[in-house]
């Protein structure tokens, strides 16, 4: 196990030690490399339809490194409101922020718990409001905003359509936090309940960067909207997480400076909406045309979709009702079913190649996750480094063999990457929000 990243932080090795530990007897244990470790709550294999967590120790917000620990709403919001705070909020204490609305998010703020630390469950922080803007709101188009280790509930799990009932679904549309500033970094979290989505990105003047990792993302399901992550503007990476009971699990608006590439995702059987789409990127004539205009067909900047795992077989993997203008790319996943995975509009040039289809071949994909996480555990630099630079794979990771990253030439060179947040940090600035801003989010390669 490597120190010394701890060690610039100023985490000696018994504190740390101490800090990541093993989970508790209800789940498998947690690597402790820096790396990452998968999880199957059920302590089994994680066979199909069973639910499957990503947990990464690296990087991790600690106790030691909060400015401030908060157990009561007024707490927390004042805590917020104060620039360069990392705010720690005990694993077993609940903030119910129900009445709270457009709480403004100071900038390079922190919001962590323990959620896959320690054995921790993380603090929660929920909301039964029938409608909110945004629970919190980062205003200021520099902030720099993090939550880590946390459960963040919305106030409904189950799938219903108020139109049902006579009503407009903006009548009960919750959004969990509305980030339009810089950047927005959202890990090991556990993302449900939301009527609108977990998180809104960015807007139509001011693109957020967006890096969502090693979450657990479900139950985020009303008709009409029901995202975890609703990508308004800007570019993102999703890696490592792990989404069921989503109505989309990735929602795109369509913005020419709007796009992400989603890896190394597992995307659960269960979708109870007619209209479900896993993964999607929205034309803007479908959001904010009134009427036939040349960017009516706009959908995004680019969509790099590759070593997936999708479970649910009722509907597409992946829908565009536009045309990026760099490029639509669906590689190298394991889908349940091959017949309707793709829904793509005439024109878009959506790239679908190397995939694996087969209710007996999404299994394979977890394990493949599993070997990959298993190697990256047992060396000492990342070969895939976790960096916020959507691109190309260093490696030719192919989906029908397991991964082999013993030959060390195929080590990523990590100086000639963006540096993952708080990797070498001092330890007054470990705790601190060290923003994905370096690199302008660039593809490479994407049409492979």
């Amino acid at each position: 196990m490597r120190f010394d990243i701890w060690e610039d932080m100023g985490i000696d090795r018994r504190t740390l030690l101490r800090t990541l530990g093993t989970v508790g007897a209800t789940t498998t244990s947690v690597g402790t490399s820096g790396c990452l470790a998968l999880l199957f709550p059920d302590g089994g294999g994680g066979s199909e339809g069973k639910p499957i967590s990503f947990a990464s120790q690296r990087q991790r917000i600690t106790p030691q490194m909060a400015d401030q620990t908060v157990t009561t709403r007024s707490d927390l919001i004042n805590a917020v409101e104060q620039p360069d705070t990392t705010v720690w909020i005990p694993g077993d204490v609940t903030i119910d922020m129900t009445g709270e609305s457009r709480i403004m998010i100071a900038n390079n703020v922190i919001i962590a718990s323990d959620r896959n630390l320690a054995g921790g469950k993380g603090g929660l922080i929920k909301t039964n409001d029938q409608r909110n803007f945004g629970l919190f709101i980062t205003k200021n188009a520099d902030v720099h905003f993090r939550m880590s280790g946390v459960r963040f509930k919305g106030p409904r799990t189950d799938y219903f359509d108020p139109e049902d009932h006579g009503r407009d679904h903006r009548d009960y549309s919750v959004t969990g936090v509305r980030a339009y500033g810089k950047s927005l970094i959202i890990d090991n979290c556990e993302v449900f309940g939301w009527t609108n989505a977990g998180f809104v990105p960015g807007t139509s003047q001011t693109p957020t960067q967006g890096w969502f990792h090693h979450n657990s993302m479900h139950h985020n399901q009303m008709a009409h909207l029901g995202y975890p992550m609703d990508l308004y503007n800007g570019l993102h990476l999703i890696e490592w997480n792990y989404f069921d009971h989503n109505r989309h699990s990735i929602a795109g608006f369509g913005y020419p400076s709007n796009g992400y590439e989603a890896r190394f995702n597992v995307v659960g059987p269960n979708a109870n909406h007619p209209a479900f789409f896993s993964f999607d990127m929205h034309s803007l004539g479908e959001n904010i045309d009134s009427g036939p205009k040349s960017n009516s067909r706009v959908a995004g900047k680019f969509v790099n979709v590759h070593h997936n795992v999708f479970e649910q077989g009722q509907h597409p993997a992946i829908s565009l009702s536009g045309v990026p203008q760099m490029f639509a790319r669906f590689c190298y996943n394991w889908v349940v079913d091959q017949e309707g995975a793709v829904d793509g509009e005439k024109g878009a040039e959506l790239r679908v190649r190397g995939n694996i289809y087969g209710s007996d071949r999404v299994n394979q994909g977890r394990e493949w996750l599993k070997q990959l996480s298993t190697q990256l555990l047992q060396l000492s630099n990342d070969v895939l480094l976790t960096k916020p630079k959507p691109t190309a794979l260093p490696l030719d990771l192919s989906p029908e063999t397991p991964p082999d990253l013993s030959n060390s030439s195929t080590t990523t060179n990590s100086s000639q990457q963006s540096t993952p947040m708080n990797s070498t940090q001092t330890p007054q600035t470990a705790s601190r929000v060290n923003p994905i801003t370096s690199t302008e989010l660039t593809p490479v390669g994407g049409g492979h």
